[in-house]
Order: structure tokens, then sequence, then C-alpha cells
């Protein structure tokens, strides 16, 4: 008779510590007519995600929104297809658009079922290369983001997100600029086709593939986007240079009659993902205030009681990185709030951080590597994350043996460098208390 084994539920299992990351990497093949195209090749069920990426953000665009709009107009109709004959189309095979329009560059995306690809592959095709620019669906398009933008306005979060990049990069750089309502009335229909010839063309254009391929999805990539139909002589890569003009003043506020809470936004220009504190800092950030046991929820959330929830994150851009706090604290409590949030960046250049902290802090961010790697898409988007900086994979080996081998004595050294309180930009929207 075999002896029945019970099961341990009081002891907790080892934790394991991957030294390594070892996952499925991106190949890269060419079309005919140059197109690089970057597949990871996975996952057991049929679907495939393909992913046009085109240097056609704002940071390329020569009039506000412009960038933006013609990115949102592509999939509401071509020279062939109004908007809801191509919804009609990719409903009928399961198929789902996505366009996103970024700083530094616009993707247009199409999920699909693998055994209908080269159905639907014809519509993406025509999306990107014909778009109408209908004057239409431009006045609906903008009429709504106007009345959008008018309504958001009332928020403090909304203010304060919309404004505190300003404050950092000036008004004038790409990743500054503040939209004003009155920009809503420039855009025209010939911005919007100028635009679109000159960014979202074939010699200007990367794909990326994710999902379960098979030889025929790249041969009707080949057939739809591997000619020269859609290259254009004068196409343009690279955004102008900006000349970075931040505040003279650090501290700002903007009053908003009556607001029960206050939206803070704080922090300061960085540096690009490929510097030598980059990892440190994105380890040190964590510890702040980028997750939910960090100090800052601690203090000021679990403790004080001065908000429902407050984040630290930072943002790498191609030609810039940012490090911002962000929260919305009672008007009433606003200055307190400052304070307790200035103390405990202040902690962090004057204490050691405890190990304890540290080693869950370092157990998080392994989990987190892990699960962002979690299938063909996710293991697409962190390809995508390190190429568009000019990295490859060793960027992830070396963030694991970084959160693995770094100390509390180098985390204080790298807030000694970069979280003094003379160095941070504030940003406080609402009925501040003096």
């Amino acid at each position: 008779m075999e002896t029945e084994t019970k099961l341990d539920r009081v002891t907790m299992p080892a934790l394991g510590k991957p030294s390594k990351i070892d996952i499925i990497h991106a190949t890269e093949t060419k079309l005919a007519n140059g197109i690089p195209v970057y597949s990871v090749n996975g996952g057991t069920q049929d679907v495939v995600k393909i992913e046009l990426i085109f240097p056609a953000g704002s940071r390329q665009q020569e009039l506000p929104l412009v960038a933006d709009t013609t990115n949102v107009l592509l999939e509401e109709g071509t020279t062939k297809h109004n908007s809801e004959e191509i919804a009609s189309l990719l409903d009928y095979y399961g198929a789902f658009l996505e366009t996103s329009a970024h700083h530094d560059y616009a993707t247009v995306s199409l999920y699909s079922l693998g055994k209908h690809f080269s159905k639907v592959l014809p519509v993406l095709e025509e999306i990107v290369k014909q778009p109408a620019f209908a004057q239409d669906e431009i006045d609906v398009y903008l009429t709504n983001k106007k009345q959008r933008f008018i309504v958001e306005e009332k928020k403090g979060r909304v203010v304060a997100a919309r404004n505190f990049p300003a404050l950092l990069f000036g008004n004038n750089h790409p990743y500054g600029h503040t939209t004003k309502i009155e920009e809503f009335d420039t855009i025209k229909k010939e911005n919007l086709a100028a635009f679109h010839k000159g960014h979202y063309s074939s010699n200007a254009c990367t794909i990326i593939l994710a999902g379960k391929i098979k030889d025929q999805v790249f041969n009707s990539i080949g057939d739809n986007f591997g000619g020269n139909d859609w290259k254009t002589a004068d196409a343009q890569v690279n955004g102008k240079p900006a000349e970075l003009q931040p505040s003279a003043e650090k501290k700002h506020y903007m009053p908003k009659d009556k607001a029960l809470q206050s939206a803070i936004r704080m922090g300061r220009v960085l540096f690009l993902k490929n510097h030598p504190d980059a990892i440190p800092f994105q380890i040190l950030n964590v510890i702040l205030g980028g997750y939910f046991g960090s100090r800052l929820m601690s203090n000021i959330r679990e403790d004080k009681g001065y908000t429902y929830g407050i984040s630290s994150g930072v943002v790498f851009l191609k030609e810039a990185g940012y490090f911002q706090i962000a929260s919305e604290v009672g008007s009433d409590v606003c200055d307190k709030a400052l304070v307790e949030i200035y103390k405990e960046m202040d902690r962090l250049c004057t204490e050691t951080i405890p190990e304890a902290e540290l080693q869950l802090v370092k157990n998080y961010l392994r989990g987190n590597v892990l699960r962002s790697m979690d299938g063909p898409f996710a293991l697409a988007e962190r390809f995508k994350q390190v190429w568009l900086h000019g990295l490859d994979y060793s960027y992830y080996e070396k963030y694991i043996s970084t959160v693995a081998d770094i100390t509390a004595a180098q985390l204080k050294d790298i807030a000694c460098k970069y979280l003094q309180k003379d160095s941070i930009y504030e940003l406080v929207v609402g009925a501040k208390k003096a």
C-alpha cells in the first residue's frame, strides 16, 4: 500500500533567483524593398500580431497635433473603403486594428488568427498606404477631441499631466509642448496628407511580427508591403534637434478654485536608457514609489491618509529621460504631503536602505521581469523597448545582474546624485494651502 505524501503548507518554498534570462530572441529578415522584419515565433495559439513602426511621432511634426491626428485617422477611411466597411471587414475575420502615436514614433498594429492573416493583411496595407483623410472624418474627430479637451481641463490631474513636461523641457520642445485649445482649429487636410507622405513610407518602416508564424505569413507580408510602390524619396526619419529650455523656477502653482483635491507632479530630467545609472535609478525608483509597497505609498497613503494613491516612475524617450512623482491629495493637506514626499527622497540620500526592504524589492523586480516576458506578444514588446533605444538583449541580462548585485550603499549614492531637493521641479494644481 502506497504511503500518502503529506504536503507541507507551512514552510515557504525557497525563492528562485534567475541569474540569466533564457527567452526567444527576435530574428531579423528583410523584405525585398529593404524593410526590416523582426519576428518572435512562439506560442501555442494560432494568432499573429504585426506591428508597423514609423518615425511619425510628435517629435517629427511641424505643427501641433498633426502626428496624433494623422495616426488616428488612418483607420477612418481609405480611398477604397470608409470606416464602417473597414470595421466590418476586420470584424468578419475576428481581427483587431490598433493605432498609437507617441513622442518618437507611431505604430499601426493588426491582431489576427493565423488562418485569416492573408485575408485581413490587405486591409492593413490599404490603411497604411491609402488613407483618405476625408474632411467629414477630420471634422468629427477634431470636434470630439476638442470637446474632450475642454472637459478634461476641469480635472486637476489632467492639467498637471499636460503642463508638467513643459517645466522640464520647455514649451517649444516636442517633449514639453502643452496643447492649447486653439491648436485644434489649425489642422488642415493637407497637413495630414503631407505628414503621411513624409513619414509613412517603406523606407521609414520597421515591422515587428509575433505569434505562431508560418511561412505563408511571411509570404503575405512580402506581397503586401515588400514593393516599392510606397517608397518616398524624401522620407523623414529623424525629427529636428531640439534644445532643452527648462523653467527657470523650480516650484509652480496653478490655482483651481473650489478644488477638493490638489494634483501634484514632481520630478526632473534624467538620462537616456543606455546611461550607466539607468538601471540602478529604476531600482531606486521602485523603492521610492514604483510599487504598492513603496515608501511613498506607505507614508502618504497608509500612514498619513493624504491620498488614495501616489506613484513615481521613469520615462525613457529617444532623446531624453525623466523622472516624475504623481498624486492627488486633499487640498487641505497638500503642503503636508509635499513635506513628506521630500522627506522620503531625503531619507534615501541620507539613510541606508534596510537589507530586508532591499531584498523584497529585488524579488519583486525579478518577478516583474519574468512576467513581462510571458508569451510571444510580450516578448516582441520587450524587444521593441530595447530596439527603440539602440540596445539589444544584453540590456535584460545587465538588468537582472544589476538587480541581483546592487547594494544599499550604491543606491544611496544614486539617490544623492539625482534626488536632491534643489534639482526637483514641482507643480501643484488646485487649492493649495499656504
